[in-house]
């Protein structure tokens, strides 16, 4: 069964609490056949890190929400190589290197204090990700007002167990950062949290899709209800098992702009 890659159309999908949920379909759209294989899109080749296993390929993920591509295969013509060491002074030293092997870049990134687990390994990943994707990108990025933004709180999503809620939070995060929002608890103007459910198709429905519903809940900081945004379309239960990767990102890219609609009928943001 190929896998069908879900495009949801970046349109305004807010609903006030009053008018309650505007539903919204995702769209689908094949893949074009040259670009299934990640290899083929491939601009960031990530070596092992000698002592923290799996870093690479946790490396690969959260490249993937900075909208960089990423493999752990060996470097092709014209990709830059990223490699990285432990250090005893508790970072590990990340260089970028061109293909001809000149250096393009070194970054440095804190390991998290404690045991090596999937959370740490998942936290270093994603402060590196960030770090390299300023190092790509280059301070004009559009992150450097950052903290001037108004603070939006993403609470931890509600989901079943199976489903990648990790990927659709951090995709959600970059997602409200592109929509000139800070996710925070510091002082948030609101607060944000996602309901994920799951229907599988009836048993007699041969090769059926899941049913995916994604609600997004906009409350105030003392809990009352301002608005939400409502998503749903069947989808390939093959894309609903491992890490959700760009079908994350699409779908927080078109919740994105309904949130920002229902926050922007909060009172003015005073200054901090």
């Amino acid at each position: 069964m190929s896998a069908r890659r879900i495009l949801a159309p970046l349109a305004l999908l807010a609903a006030l609490a009053a008018c309650g949920p505007v539903p919204h379909p995702f769209q689908h759209q094949a893949p074009n056949p040259l670009v299934q294989d990640r290899r083929a899109l491939s601009a960031l080749s990530i070596a092992p890190v000698p002592g923290l296993p799996g870093l690479a390929e946790e490396m690969v993920k959260t490249l993937e929400l900075e909208d960089i591509p990423a493999t752990t295969h060996a470097p092709g013509a014209g990709e830059l190589r990223l490699s990285g060491r432990a250090l005893p002074s508790g970072v590990v030293a990340w260089t970028l290197a061109r293909p001809n092997g000149d250096a393009a870049g070194a970054i440095s990134t804190p390991i998290p204090p404690g045991h090596w687990s999937a959370s740490t390994r998942h936290e270093l990943a994603m402060r590196a990700a960030a770090d390299i994707s300023l190092c790509l990108r280059g301070p004009g990025s559009g992150d450097s007002d950052l903290e001037r933004r108004p603070h939006v709180a993403l609470a931890p999503l509600v989901a079943p167990q199976t489903f990648d809620a990790d990927a659709l939070y951090h995709a959600m995060d970059r997602a409200l950062t592109r929509q000139q929002y800070l996710v925070s608890g510091d002082h948030p103007v609101a607060v944000v949290q996602g309901l994920v459910r799951i229907t599988p198709p009836p048993p007699a429905m041969k090769n059926g899709q899941d049913m995916l519903e994604v609600i997004w809940v906009v409350k105030s900081p003392d809990g009352r209800e301002l608005g939400r945004v409502s998503q749903g379309n069947p989808v390939d239960p093959m894309l609903l098992t491992g890490f959700l990767g760009p079908l994350g990102r699409d779908i927080a890219d078109a919740a994105a702009p309904g949130i920002v609609e229902v926050l922007r009928h909060l009172p003015p943001v005073t200054e901090r």
